[in-house]
């Protein structure tokens, strides 16, 4: 729903005057409503004023653009050095560059626990060239899967100086490495 004109007046009168704790959050919450920036639900996720916010699938069902803007409101506007985000999503790829640290949690299991900055370092993920494939898988990798007729093998532990002659060596993205930490065993 949309408020418009002496409507969106009346509820601000009342809002305030009822409750005069939020008066602080009803400016935010009015711009973003009147600006058509935000549903509802997201504008009130963004006034709440706590130190640490827990966000369950905050976007689902919301177009690109709509989230984008959320999670850029949510980083600039509430986000700062005494307030911690607790966000669960499937929607991975949207917000890797947005995260400090990350939990995979499976079957009640904790599967990953790890600060963003130091997965370079633990995990690599070697794209092998098919000639090198069976020396590389000599090497245990914990995961591998197909890529446009190439074996991307997963690796925990192991120096690069190890897995550099096999092929192309990067760090995995988080949506990457949560796929090869839930399905577990190398095919």
């Amino acid at each position: 729903f949309r408020f418009k004109g002496r409507r969106m007046l009346m509820l601000t009168f009342l809002l305030i005057n009822m409750f005069p704790l939020i008066l602080l959050i009803i400016p935010l919450f009015i711009t973003m409503r009147v600006l058509g920036i935000l549903d509802t639900h997201l504008a009130l996720i963004l006034a709440i004023d706590a130190r640490l916010l827990v966000l369950d699938e905050p976007t689902l069902g919301l177009d690109l653009l709509v989230r984008r803007q959320f999670y850029d409101t949510l980083l600039n506007d509430y986000f700062d050095k005494d307030r911690t985000i607790l966000l669960t999503t499937h929607q991975v790829e949207e917000i890797e560059n947005l995260l400090t640290d990350v939990l995979f949690i499976q079957h009640g299991r904790i599967v990953l626990d790890s600060a963003v900055e130091s997965l370079g370092e633990r995990y690599r993920q070697l794209l092998c060239a098919p000639d090198q494939l069976e020396r590389a898988r000599a090497l245990n990798p914990f995961y591998a899967r197909e890529v446009f007729g190439r074996t991307a093998l997963f690796f925990e532990g192991r120096p690069d100086s190890d897995l550099a002659p096999f092929g192309e060596l990067r760090t995995p993205s988080i949506a990457d490495l949560f796929v090869a930490k839930m399905q577990g065993a190398t095919p």
